[in-house]
């Protein structure tokens, strides 16, 4: 490991926590030696102080924002999400083992985005508990962050990271070190570890068909639409047919690529390759034959889908969209106490949700949109900034507020709708938005926060949470939504800008200031971005500055713009909004002498 100095590691925090306003405590500095022993050799540096001069001089925010993904590896945990544990430890893993004993072969899975290593060594703590040899399992756990990689392959965790881990686990697989535990070589004998860039659009080292499972968990955060696509089709390529996917509950494919079916597994959700998909012909993963591999026109035929069962599991149709994958079978074997089969239970699809109707005679306060991925938004005409500008309307910010729903003495909210717990987040979500667009605050605000209650780790619902407490006037539950964000994603752009918005709202304009220059800072071309600062700029009398950032705006409509996570209603989510509504402010202002 890299020897770096207290002093260095210091000021290296402070200048992350003032430019991403990203904090790292000293119990963090071990993922701040990481990311600068995987930096500093790309650029020929091998003194901390030298790399910290190169930080804060010209031509230092690039190698900041190179350097921030590799700092946030840190932020992962054993056994991290429940739910989708409880699902790997009682269906899928006992089922894949199952199948694999019957073909004779080794289970396949990838742990993609491994970091330092918490999930695969979770994995392999439960294959082992369900009687895997190691022998049979080929569990390959890659990252981009090499330094990462070989801190996961030696296997020492702190007493904070290893916290997680119940202690008869940790009696089992670990021994006591120097503040913290080792991995044994049992346990580590399970798992591979290598290096891979999961946006390269080639795998060299995956072969066709040849996956039974994949874990990709809060990764696909940080990619931009067309990456998240190229990234799908390669997943989808490199799985067997019926076999899984796990995202992260903060990641959602909704809307976004639709080649994989979405099951319930024990209250998890996840993703499907069809077990009917043999004749799809996907992208090739690879541009060569692996040395000493079979021609790839003379394979032998697939074998079945890794459990018959998994035929039986119906499909999650979502309520809006949803594509069909076709009948299956309706027969297959429950798995009964004991037995080694792993047969999913049946479970039943899920209902389709249904827009309430909007009682006659009644005037909504807001049209219904949707932006450039389906979403409903809700479009609003707000006030000009300036009585000079009265005589121009332009999309801002501002809802009037209503009224927050009602409480018992408890505290709690009284269940006066009724919110379908089986289906999936992203529906539920879409769901409250529906409530959002007919300008029901309080039943959007119910249903997003009992959304959270059942799936406390889904990132869109809690922006979009915090958001609804910003319409409403209720700007210190905002501000504490978005720190929760903030905590769980530390580089999340969303929590920024909305934060920014939020401020914006309450008439703190240093601190809307403040929150959008770190919200570019992680991402100088988000349009939007520009164009929010613009409006503080503006609030704040500042017109040459604004007229940079509308500027700023237009011109970064030359690099493709993604959606944002999170709901917010009038937010400009594409490139023809943007600059329409950007090139009308800026022509107001060129208007009006500089101050």
């Amino acid at each position: 490991m890299l020897n770096v100095s207290n002093k260095v590691l210091q000021q290296l925090a402070a200048l992350l926590l003032e430019r991403a306003g990203l904090k790292i405590t000293p119990d963090g500095f071990h993922s701040l030696r990481l990311a600068l022993s995987t930096r500093m050799p790309v650029l020929g540096i091998e003194e901390p102080e030298r790399y910290l001069q190169r930080l804060t001089g010209v031509g230092g925010e690039e190698e900041l924002r190179s350097l921030l993904p590799l700092v946030t590896v840190g932020h992962t945990e054993f056994f991290r999400d429940a739910k989708q544990f409880r699902a790997l430890e009682k269906s899928v893993l006992p089922d894949l083992l199952a199948r694999a004993r019957r073909e004779m072969r080794k289970v396949s899975i990838w742990s993609a985005g491994c970091a330092t290593g918490e999930e695969p060594y979770s994995m392999a703590m439960v294959l082992a508990e369900l009687g895997a040899l190691s022998v049979e399992v080929d569990l390959w756990a890659t990252d981009l962050n090499l330094a990462a990689v070989e801190a996961a392959r030696q296997g020492r965790f702190s007493m904070r990271r290893s916290i997680s881990i119940q202690p008869e686990r940790l009696a089992r697989f670990f021994r006591p070190v120097e503040d913290g535990h080792e991995a044994l070589p049992a346990l580590r004998e399970y798992i591979r570890f290598d290096g891979q860039n999961l946006a390269v659009p080639v795998f060299d080292k995956v072969a066709l068909n040849s996956l039974d499972l994949i874990l990709c968990r809060n990764v696909i955060i940080y990619f931009d639409l067309p990456t998240i696509r190229g990234l799908m089709d390669r997943f989808l390529s490199a799985l067997r047919p019926g076999g899984l996917l796990f995202l992260g509950y903060s990641e959602s494919l909704f809307k976004v690529y639709d080649r994989f079916e979405m099951i319930e597994v024990d209250g998890a959700f996840v993703y499907r390759r069809p077990p009917s998909d043999k004749g799809y012909r996907p992208p090739p993963l690879r541009i060569h034959p692996y040395p000493g591999g079979a021609d790839p026109q003379a394979r032998a035929p697939e074998p079945e889908p890794f459990s018959p069962a998994v035929y039986a599991r119906p499909a999650v149709e979502l309520a809006q969209g949803a594509r069909s994958r076709g009948s299956t079978p309706d027969t297959a074997a429950t798995r009964g106490p004991g037995a080694l089969s792993g047969a999913f239970p049946a479970v039943r699809p899920l209902p389709a949700a249904s827009t309430p109707p909007v009682a006659s005679g009644t005037q909504s306060p807001a049209t219904t949109k949707t932006n450039d991925l389906g979403r409903p938004r809700v479009t609003v005409e707000l006030p000009a900034v300036s009585p000079a500008d009265a005589v121009r309307t332009r999309p801002t910010v501002e809802l009037p507020a209503v009224s927050a729903p009602a409480r018992t003495v408890t505290g709690e909210i009284p269940a006066a709708t009724a919110w379908p717990k089986l289906l999936p987040p992203a529906e539920r979500l879409a769901m409250a938005v529906r409530k959002m667009t007919q300008g029901d605050f309080p039943a959007a605000i119910q249903g997003v926060q009992r959304l959270l209650v059942d799936e406390p780790s889904d990132l869109d619902a809690l922006l979009t949470l915090g958001n609804l407490y910003s319409l409403t006037g209720r700007i210190t539950e905002a501000r504490e939504a978005f720190a929760q964000a903030i905590q769980r994603e530390p580089l999340c752009v969303e929590a920024r800008v909305f934060g920014g918005v939020a401020a914006l709202q309450a008439g703190e304009l240093r601190e809307a200031r403040s929150e959008l220059g770190k919200a570019l800072f992680l991402e100088p071309t988000l349009a939007i971005g520009h164009y929010l600062l613009a409006q503080v700029q503006e609030r704040s009398h500042e017109s040459e500055a604004a007229r940079r950032s509308y500027r700023n705006a237009i011109a970064q409509l030359r690099f493709p713009q993604r959606t944002l996570a999170g709901h917010y209603p009038e937010m400009l989510d594409s490139a023809e909004a943007i600059s329409r509504a950007a090139r009308y402010a800026l022509a107001a202002l060129e208007e009006q002498p500089p101050h």
